[in-house]
């Protein structure tokens, strides 16, 4: 095997398709690399040639497609490694910057020739060096918002899709067209969903190119994400695979099955958990970024199911607050354009709201990911007949919409009314009750299926749902 300029025998035996260089074995056109810890990736390729001349070199070089520049100096044309018995090629274009797109471009270099022209090579297109997330979850995550919206394709954010292509990202993310993973086929019409708006708006904040990786499954249960052995779990793995095998982070939405059995409601912390750690150890990375939502609203639910979104809800919070690297989204404010599905409106925003938790959690860019959040609930008076809620992260003053309606409050016999709701003048909010409650107290802050949001901050921000023990007097 050499490297650079060869001697050949007269006559050219290898067989190719066409004269000059032809890539066999390389990323696909609109692939994202994910970058390293340095912000960098490296490509390797290898393939055939077919040439006339007696020495003659294979080379290759990576450039700006929006400049046709090279990358830098040390990207542009660079010699292959031969085998002159096989007529074949192989190379590595190594510490690639993250960014893009980026094109590779390959030739056949004949100084000695009469014609010194280069003869053609193949190219590949439209790569990029960025950060990819794979997409996990039930029908929120895996797109189902129906409604008009400005959300079209953008360079630069692009789409490992379920037939092991990648290419350009468009809705509907979770395409079944031609899909090699049937697993995640649900049978309803898919729509619009969060991640095009995310990837798009990481992309503008950051220059860093996104991949996105859909592998949720509308209706499923959290049962099915635990961990290897699980269906979701490991289509999810055989999909980061084949992307390339390493990814930044997961965009998680999920929960609303779990909501329908208080059985599967007790064991949510746990499995969720167990899927966490499990993707971690999937990737190598112990603090793998997770970015989940907190369950959006649901309309037509009654009895005890309440009970059981605003459970959900808390395990979520609490999960958050709990384990490194894992960031909460809050989505209950949005609009449906079902009875449980975000609007492709509301999609937008969800998906912004993603990406602001991104950009100060991961990039660490300046970013407003804030809702206000309770950090004291506790009784004042002598019988426990006022609750005195603080929140941080509250941007400016609570704005009410009349009656305030977000709090719910719960004792051992049941559901206590409140008597008024009153906003301080530090914000602090004091609930006076019509009866002095009895034993343990929970404080719901937007509580059940269905909420209505009447109190937002000046960022238009509601509180994030919470169901908190209410603390001993402190009057």
């Amino acid at each position: 095997m050499r490297k650079g300029g060869t001697t050949m025998p007269d006559t050219i035996t290898h067989v190719n398709a066409l004269p000059g260089v032809t890539i066999q074995n390389g990323p696909r056109d609109w692939t994202i690399l994910q970058r390293n810890a340095g912000g960098t990736a490296d490509i390797a390729i290898s393939g055939t040639w077919l040439t006339t001349e007696s020495e003659f070199s294979v080379q290759a070089r990576i450039v700006e497609e929006a400049t046709q520049a090279p990358v830098s100096a040390e990207h542009d044309w660079q010699d292959a490694e031969l085998d002159m018995e096989a007529g074949t090629f192989s190379m590595v274009l190594r510490n690639i910057p993250q960014g893009g797109l980026y094109r590779i471009e390959t030739r056949i270099r004949r100084q000695y020739a009469s014609d010194r022209r280069a003869t053609r090579g193949d190219c590949i297109h439209h790569l990029g060096v960025g950060d990819i997330y794979v997409i996990a979850g039930q029908s929120n995550a895996s797109g189902t918002g129906k409604g008009t919206v400005n959300d079209g394709p953008q360079l630069g954010v692009h789409l490992y899709g379920n037939d092991e292509r990648w290419r350009l990202a468009t809705h509907p993310l979770e395409d079944a067209t031609n899909t090699l993973h049937p697993v995640t086929v649900h049978g309803v019409f898919h729509g619009h969903s969060p991640w095009l708006a995310y990837g798009k708006t990481i992309y503008a904040r950051t220059g860093i190119p996104v991949g996105l990786i859909p592998a949720a499954l509308g209706g499923s249960a959290v049962d099915r994400w635990t961990g290897p052995g699980k269906d979701l779990f490991d289509n999810m793995a055989d999909m980061i695979a084949k992307a390339g095998g390493s990814i930044a982070g997961i965009l998680w939405y999920q929960g609303e099955s779990d909501t329908f059995q208080r059985g599967k409601v007790d064991v949510y912390a746990e499995q969720f958990r167990s899927f966490v750690a499990s993707a971690r150890t999937l990737i190598g990375r112990e603090a793998l970024p997770v970015l989940t939502a907190q369950l959006n609203r649901c309309k037509g639910v009654v009895g005890e199911e309440h009970r059981n979104w605003s459970a959900i809800r808390e395990i979520q919070r609490q999960l958050a607050a709990d384990i490194a690297g894992l960031h909460l989204i809050v989505t209950i404010d949005y609009p449906l354009s079902d009875e449980i599905h975000n609007s492709s409106a509301s999609n937008v925003a969800v998906g912004e709201r993603y990406a602001d938790v991104a950009l100060q959690h991961i990039y660490r860019r300046p970013a407003d990911c804030r809702y206000p959040t309770p950090v004291s609930v506790a009784a004042a008076g002598e019988d426990r007949s006022r609750i005195r809620v603080s929140f941080a992260s509250l941007s400016g003053d609570w704005t009410p919409n009349h009656p305030i309606a977000d709090f719910a409050v719960e004792d051992e016999s049941g559901f206590v009314k409140l008597k008024s709701v009153v906003i301080e003048p530090n914000n602090d909010i004091v609930l006076e009750l019509e009866r002095p409650p009895a034993g343990e107290v929970t404080l719901h802050a937007l509580y059940g299926a269905d909420p209505e949001v009447t109190l937002r901050d000046d960022q238009g921000r509601c509180m994030v749902p919470f169901s908190i023990r209410v603390t001993e007097s402190i009057e």
